[in-house]
This record gives structure tokens, C-alpha cells and sequence, in this order.
């Protein structure tokens, strides 16, 4: 019975420790008008899969966030031409999608459009499946606001 009560608390402490925070790093859009020369881009991640690992988020080599469990980020882009990427690796410019744990997803943007992306656990990294708008606003429903870490 002790060794239960041990393993019934790791679980405790396990489940409580892996809830990554999602933090974003340029400005958050969501919830604002978009502008007519723009588009919004929004990275969604699942809830508790892979939920302890946080994965860096890039918009053409710039840090846009990072993603933990349940969370998403959502961003501005002028009309054009996107990858974006993923990794829980440092990231030094061209080397992004090239480890076995990273994924790009291209996105041709125009403008008033919204892109929702979803990110989700698969062995070994992240991948990214793309949402039309109505799933992409269904999924984004219940998960958790960034932590904003952007002034302007």
C-alpha cells in the first residue's frame, strides 16, 4: 500500500510539473481588429500530449513564442510569403527543420485572411497540420492565453 501512495503522489506531482507555459514574444493580435493590409497567423497546441515539453515558434527566423500544453500564439504578418517552424532545439537562422525533432509549415499569406495551424506531440518532436477556419476556431476554443512577453 506504500508503494501506491508513492506512486499515486509522483503522478500528482508529474501531471501539476507538466503544464508548460505558452509565452509569446512579438505582439498578440488576438481579440483585435486586423488590419486590411494584413493577415493573422495563430499556432495551436492540444492540451495534455507532450503538454511538460515547450517548443520554440518561428516566423521566418524570428522567435514568435513558445508553445506548451493547451496553449496558442497568434501574430500579424504583412501579405506574403511565411515558414514557419518549430523546435526544442537553439535555433541559429538556417538550420531550422533539418533535426529529426522539428517541423516547417509554409504558408502563402493574404491579406484579411486568417491561418490557424495546429501543432501537435508525435514521437520524437512536433509536427503541424494546417485548420480551415472553422476548426481552427473551434480548437482555439478553452485553450490558454500566451503570457505576452512584448512591450511596444
Amino acid at each position: 500500500m506504500n508503494e501506491m501512495k508513492k506512486n499515486i503522489l509522483l503522478l500528482i506531482v508529474l501531471l501539476l510539473a507538466s503544464c508548460a507555459t505558452t509565452k509569446q514574444f512579438q505582439k498578440f493580435t488576438h481579440n483585435t481588429t486586423l488590419e486590411p493590409s494584413k493577415a493573422r497567423i495563430y499556432v495551436i497546441r492540444p492540451g495534455f500530449a507532450g503538454g511538460a515539453v515547450q517548443t520554440s515558434i518561428f516566423c521566418n527566423d524570428v522567435l514568435m513564442g513558445k508553445t506548451g500544453g493547451n496553449g496558442y500564439l497568434c501574430w500579424d504578418v504583412l501579405e506574403g510569403k511565411y515558414t514557419i517552424g518549430n523546435t526544442q532545439l537553439i535555433h541559429a537562422g538556417i538550420t531550422l527543420g533539418t533535426a529529426n525533432n522539428e517541423d516547417l509549415f509554409i504558408i502563402n499569406a493574404k491579406a484579411g485572411k486568417t491561418y490557424y495551424i495546429k501543432q501537435y506531440p508525435r514521437f520524437g518532436g512536433f509536427s503541424f497540420d494546417f485548420l480551415d477556419n472553422p476548426s481552427g476556431e473551434e480548437f482555439l476554443k478553452g485553450k490558454s492565453k500566451p503570457k505576452v512577453n512584448y512591450v511596444e
